[in-house]
């Protein structure tokens, strides 16, 4: 029998030595250490998972070894900084040149940017067929384009000796695509794969408050088109579809009593100013304004000029797109959050989805807020603003965040302006309507939204 050399067994030694002594350190940190993250991380906008409450059935079924992986992982010390580490590794990673890379072109929907949740109140998808009619359905089930992946190759496919000696003074646009997000000359935009007909479960859902609301409230209905728009550079769009296209259609499928907002014609005359977000899937307050423009014509209202109110701006901001890819254009080039201080006293209050008779007391902007939340201070179920106007107009406003910021222009011409995010409230919208005595319902979406099945659903009372 061979005698085993004992100097062979040191590697293996040493590596379970380092091995289990990273678990130990690990767990120390965890143990001794203020926990990493928080409660909410801001730049994953979710809120991080809790410590699980142990009990001998969790630890049985495996649901409390589960929970208890989950809050190790929100919760490690650190974690931010090693999170930002990971990214910065992830986008260092192999060569980089000016090439185009696509890739990843899922959840086009979007409707995790739109904060899609669900309750005992939301439908299941498989009763959505029934909510949005057979046609809608058969065509959701198109498949999607497929996946997107050019790497060393130009957007034409042409190799890249061959791009290389292209005119330098019309170089190439750069760009990445991530979850159906484009990132490219230091703008982030969503891919629109709406179909070109429209969205007839949208309009079916419009039609349904028309015709119940017929004769006893002016309907108003806005869709916001996205950044792609107008920005979405001319190599890039074969891989989206058309949202004027999209929303035209829409329209045109409506009821004649529907009052349209052409928000998409008053944003393409602005498109040199700073509409957009780049770094985030909203438009800015300015672009929110414009938006406002259009529905004060459709309303025969005479919008408040910008230079009428005082301008206000918050800085160094980080929208939901950068989170979503972590790109170093976007981190190289924050954005600022313009918002406008309207000329009207008022008094706002707040209620929670399942506390509709509770208020408490809120404001139209948080100007100590995040990004974004300077309007409104994010979503809320309902919020009542009761103002010093008195030109018997009473509005509700039926969004999900992209009416945030279009909100804040409304209090001038209402006394009272409701404002419902549908994701959220759980009572009875015509009975809102009825009770507070509503003149004016504007229904705001989104083009990606106002062709989602979930968001459609719930839109529809």
């Amino acid at each position: 029998m061979t005698d085993r050399d004992p100097h062979s067994t040191w590697p293996q030694i040493a590596n379970i030595t380092a091995f289990l002594g990273t678990l130990v350190l690990g767990g120390s940190l965890l143990l001794l250490a203020p926990p990493g993250g928080g409660e909410v991380s801001e730049d994953e906008h979710r809120a991080l998972a809790p410590a699980p409450e142990f009990t001998p059935a969790g630890l049985a079924d495996g649901s409390y070894t589960d929970a208890l992986g989950d809050f190790v992982a929100d919760h490690f010390p650190r974690r931010d900084w090693l999170m930002a580490l990971h990214f910065w590794i992830k986008d260092h990673h192999g060569i980089h040149d000016e090439r185009v890379a696509l890739y990843d072109l899922v959840d086009a929907e979007g409707a995790d940017l739109e904060g899609a949740g669900w309750d005992e109140n939301t439908p299941p998808p498989d009763q959505w067929i029934d909510l949005l009619g057979a046609s809608d359905a058969a065509a959701d089930e198109q498949p999607d384009p497929p996946d997107m992946v050019l790497a060393a190759t130009d957007l034409d496919g042409a190799p890249d000796e061959e791009a290389a000696g292209a005119d330098p003074a019309h170089p190439r646009v750069r760009g990445i695509v991530q979850r159906g997000i484009l990132v490219s000359e230091g703008r982030a935009m969503q891919l629109f794969t709406g179909r070109p007909k429209g969205s007839p479960a949208y309009a079916r859902a419009i039609n349904g408050y028309a015709d119940a609301l017929a004769g006893k409230v002016d309907l108003y209905v806005l869709i916001a088109p996205t950044a792609q728009a107008f920005y979405l550079p001319d190599e890039f769009a074969r891989y989206s579809k058309s949202e004027p296209a999209n929303i035209a259609a829409t329209h045109a499928l409506m009821r004649p009593s529907v009052k349209i907002v052409d928000a998409y014609a008053a944003l393409a005359e602005h498109t040199d100013e700073y509409i957009y977000f780049r770094s985030d899937h909203h438009w800015t307050g300015r672009g929110a304004y414009y938006a406002y423009t259009a529905f004060c014509k459709a309303a025969g209202l005479q919008p408040v000029a910008l230079a009428a109110m005082e301008r206000r701006s918050l800085k160094q901001f980080h929208g939901s797109l950068f989170r979503l890819t972590r790109d170093a254009q976007l981190l190289a080039s924050p954005d600022t959050v313009e918002y406008w201080v309207p000329n009207v006293e008022t008094t706002t209050s707040r209620y929670a989805p399942n506390a509709l008779k509770t208020p408490f007391k809120s404001k139209l902007l948080f100007e100590r807020g995040a990004g974004y939340g300077v309007f409104l201070g994010g979503d809320a179920a309902l919020m009542i603003v009761k103002t010093t106007q008195n030109v018997g107009r009473r509005a509700l406003l039926l969004k999900n965040s992209y009416g945030n910021a279009f909100s804040i222009f409304l209090a001038a011409h209402y006394e009272e302006l409701l404002i419902v995010d549908y994701r959220h409230f759980r009572g009875s919208l015509l009975g809102l309507i009825e009770e507070h005595a509503v003149t004016d319902l504007i229904i705001l979406n989104g083009t990606i939204t106002a062709n989602a099945a979930y968001h459609i659903a719930r839109v529809a009372y």
